[in-house]
């Protein structure tokens, strides 16, 4: 009897730890976009990404190969930002969760870069996550607007034609 009890507690802490791990995953997201969406602290957002993660803007057609770049890209002390209405630079409409992989849907808010007028804009956002819960890709799919401000950068198609 003795053995069956001591068999029942360990699979019953197994499937915490393993529910553990799936709501752990979904915490990172939660915490991330909370951070993201706050906009305050860029070493706290950084600190998701993997030493080696890759991200790629469609939309703007560039990509980086590792966490330096991401940050240079992605530095949030460029320019002057401003949110126009409210506190929050993001508002998260849903989340798609597999394994190791994370479709994020959205909008930006309306902010100022520079003294020009941003915004709404609606996004995806993929990412897949490391055993640590790490971002180690990522894929941006931004509605930039007004469009003729974002056009010309690399056009990623292109890598099609060479398949």
């Amino acid at each position: 009897m003795r053995i069956i009890i001591s068999l029942l507690i360990v699979l019953l802490l197994n499937g915490c730890a393993t529910t553990g791990k799936s709501n752990s995953l979904a915490q990172v997201v939660k915490d991330y976009y909370e951070v993201y969406s706050k906009r305050e602290d860029f070493n706290k957002f950084m600190a998701y990404y993997a030493d080696n993660a890759k991200f790629q803007d469609i939309i703007y057609g560039n990509s980086y190969n590792n966490k330096a770049e991401i940050r240079s890209f992605l530095d949030w002390g460029k320019g002057d930002f401003k949110v126009l209405n409210g506190t929050r630079t993001l508002t998260v409409t849903r989340h798609v969760f597999g394994k190791n992989t994370v479709i994020t849907e959205g909008f930006f808010h309306a902010f100022s870069y520079d003294g020009q007028k941003l915004g709404p804009w609606l996004f995806i956002i993929t990412q897949k996550f490391d055993s640590k819960n790490k971002i180690i890709e990522q894929t941006d799919w931004i509605n930039y607007t007004p469009r003729n401000n974002f056009l010309g950068g690399k056009n990623m198609n292109d890598a099609l034609l060479k398949k």
